[in-house]
């Protein structure tokens, strides 16, 4: 086994219900069917890695509860890594209520955290970083830990001569305290949602905006739903993808997860950027046509 690729984020157990239409306010319906799902960004994106066959490790935070044994049994069936989770006995796990509108594939999450903590620095630095080829970080309100993660990752790189650990973030939540982590990576993935909150609709003007904060030689890149995803090369030229939706959309859930991870992997296949986030945005559309990411890797076999 290679070196693998470590997912740095949130585990949730993800209560998906398939309804009729989205439901209205103070009604009693049935759903036309629901299941139980493993979920969170950095969850989801290794979910993504391992169907395609890429060693993949998942640091996140877990409960020892029902739901947490739940995540545990299904990282083991999909082979993913997840010896360095901190697992918690006194917290329960996060869960998310998904409601997939089957007239569209919209997705609408409601999502509990009671108590979980986030990853910390400490569990971080107990890492052995030669295992590791490529560390994605799911931004979340642990800004100070996450800086150190990725300092302590710069500090190995530096002593290194032919190794070099990449780092890459996604920009999700419009929290304005996390522009500073657009600093920190060597990719950096930057949400509409995110991009709204700083005053730009459109991805263009996004990747163009933002590129001033990043570090030397870094790369932002703009997923943007149905239209497509855009990036801004360390050279400074902005490339484009379409999008490439599925004749019926069964739901858009994990849909931007899955774009991050398959774009991950081309460029580490040594796909050039324009490529990376074409194959990104083609294998994000497959998803959105099906109910998970089992059976991607059939449809793209070049990344396995």
């Amino acid at each position: 086994m290679g070196k693998k690729v470590l997912c740095v984020g949130l585990c949730c157990l993800d209560l998906v219900m398939y309804c009729e239409s989205y439901p209205i306010e103070d009604s009693d319906q049935r759903s036309l069917s629901h299941s139980w799902q493993r979920g969170g960004n950095a969850s989801n994106n290794c979910s993504v890695f391992a169907e395609f066959g890429i060693p993949v490790e998942i640091l996140g935070t877990m409960s020892n509860d029902i739901g947490g044994q739940f995540m545990k049994k299904d990282f083991e069936q999909c082979g993913i890594c997840f010896e360095n989770c901190h697992f918690y006995e006194e917290y329960e796990s996060p869960v998310s209520s998904d409601w997939i509108n089957v007239q569209n594939g919209s997705r609408t999450i409601m999502f509990s955290n009671k108590n979980m903590p986030e990853v910390s620095f400490e569990d971080f630095k107990c890492l052995d970083l030669n295992n590791y080829s490529w560390i994605h970080f799911e931004c979340r309100p642990y800004f100070e830990e996450m800086k150190k993660m990725i300092q302590l990752i710069r500090d190995w790189n530096s002593q290194k001569e032919n190794t070099y650990i990449i780092v890459s973030v996604e920009v999700e939540k419009p929290i304005l305290e996390m522009m500073e982590i657009l600093s920190l990576g060597d990719f950096v993935f930057i949400s509409k949602d995110f991009a709204a909150m700083c005053g730009y609709n459109d991805m263009v003007s996004t990747a163009n905006a933002l590129c001033s904060t990043l570090r030397p030689e870094a790369a932002i890149i703009c997923p943007w739903g149905e239209k497509g995803a855009c990036a801004k090369t360390v050279d400074g030229s902005i490339v484009v993808s379409d999008a490439y939706p599925p004749e019926k959309i069964l739901t858009t859930l994990g849909a931007g997860d899955t774009f991050v991870a398959a774009t991950i992997m081309a460029i580490l296949k040594g796909k050039d950027l324009a490529e990376a986030i074409n194959i990104g945005c083609k294998v994000a559309g497959a998803k959105c046509g099906m109910s998970d990411t089992k059976g991607l890797a059939k449809l793209f076999p070049f990344l396995s």
